[in-house]
């Protein structure tokens, strides 16, 4: 990532310094501090983000015909906080998720739902599942229990996904909604459409509103997450 190039320039150099690469220790401090400056504070990172969010437009839930499903990729809940400070609920980066995903369940009553969000690979399988977090919390805001199917086992989005398609079945072919974060959307369409499903777009979790602003200024942290979280995409779309 992005973040983590700049910090190990910012390392690199000084010892470049000591062993005398006098040149190559200061362009490398250089290039770490100009990194950490612009992709930190200014709205460089939203050139990144922009093109990812800006791709897919949500659909309109009014104006469609009732999807057979609805399937979610991630979940914005935290299991270990709530499981860890007897919380009923832990809410992170991306809990719209949960909330899209519980009106959109609402709005078409027949409709499968399908959430797929695992421990990212951090945490135990057991109990500290996002997906069974989610779940229940979709209960409580009103879907049927028995609607919900469950994968909490993934620890990638391309596992979510293939355990997602695994779940449809013999409604593979049908129209599915797809909720996820809107950077993540274009790779996790482009995994769908590999599996030969096409699902509607259904974006939430905005990093960037339009339009850019080059006078506007980050907090240092949420500059880098912005830049770090859209190299990952691009990432994995090339």
């Amino acid at each position: 990532m992005p973040s983590n190039l700049f910090f190990l320039l910012g390392i690199l150099g000084p010892a470049l310094l000591v062993l005398r690469k006098l040149a190559s220790g200061r362009f490398c401090i250089a290039l770490s501090m100009a990194g950490f400056l612009i992709f930190g504070y200014t709205s460089a990172g939203e050139g990144l983000v922009a093109p990812l969010e800006q791709r897919f437009v949500a659909a309109d839930p009014d104006a469609a015909a009732p999807p057979v499903g609805i399937v979610v990729i991630g979940s914005g809940v935290s299991e270990v906080y709530a499981g860890t400070t007897g919380s009923p609920v832990g809410f992170r980066d991306g809990a719209e998720t949960v909330f899209a995903a519980t009106f959109l369940a609402r709005q078409f009553p027949e409709a499968r739902v399908i959430v797929s969000a695992g421990h990212g690979g951090n945490f135990p399988f057991e109990p500290l599942r996002e997906a069974d977090g989610m779940k229940r919390l979709m209960v409580l805001f009103g879907v049927s229990e028995d609607r919900i199917e469950v994968d909490g086992l993934s620890a990638s989005t391309q596992d979510r996904i293939q355990n997602s398609i695994a779940l449809m079945q013999q409604d593979k072919d049908k129209t599915w909604w797809l909720v996820t974060s809107a950077a993540r959307l274009s790779r996790t369409i482009g995994v769908f459409r590999a599996n030969k499903v096409e699902p509607v777009p259904y974006p939430v979790d905005y990093r960037w509103i339009p339009p850019f602003d080059p006078l506007y200024f980050y907090e240092f942290t949420e500059g880098l997450d912005m830049t770090d979280r859209a190299a990952k995409e691009w990432l994995g779309l090339a």
